[in-house]
């Protein structure tokens, strides 16, 4: 159940940040369009489609996790065995759940201290804790998908750990 609702999560974080991805391309082709043919670009354009990459790229870091689609080099972990390399798993999504609430903490320090110093972006002036804040739900979810990951794996290690003894 917990899977289910994680999983619908993320698929819904990730929609976001293909809709946010989509305005970024949109505002890139307009403003190149502008260029071209008016020599008018969008004013602040990069500035735009920085912040937009951001928060998506935030939104679709849940979805990956949930999805147990992580990069993964396993040079070592096919000269060990099954339940040392599901050890390790875990292990690596504990580590990624707690990289995650650090960077949750220190994000939405860096979002209030944009706040309370109002920090703009150069051209157009943004206030800089729109696109901070934006980025935590993504963040947050990544933890709370890597740390039921990590938990899933223990379930399976001593799962497996219980029918290799029934077997024996």
């Amino acid at each position: 159940m917990t899977r289910i609702v994680l999983r619908r999560l993320a698929i819904a974080m990730a929609m976001a940040g293909g809709v946010l991805l989509l305005s970024a391309i949109g505002i890139s082709l307009l403003s190149m369009l502008g260029r071209r043919l008016w020599s008018a670009p969008i004013s602040g354009d990069i500035e735009l489609l920085q912040m937009l990459i951001a928060v998506a790229v935030a939104c679709f870091l849940p979805l990956c996790e949930i999805n147990d689609r992580h990069i993964r080099v396993d040079i070592v972990g096919t000269f060990l065995p099954a339940l040392f390399n599901r050890a390790l798993l875990a292990i690596a999504h504990l580590v990624l759940a707690l990289v995650s609430g650090l960077l949750v903490w220190r994000t939405a320090l860096l979002a209030l201290d944009s706040l309370t110093y109002n920090a703009q972006s150069v051209q157009l002036g943004i206030p800089q804790w729109i696109p901070q804040a934006a980025m935590l739900p993504g963040i947050a979810m990544l933890g709370l998908c890597a740390l039921y990951q990590s938990i899933r794996c223990v379930a399976d290690d001593a799962e497996a750990t219980a029918s290799e003894g029934d077997r024996l």
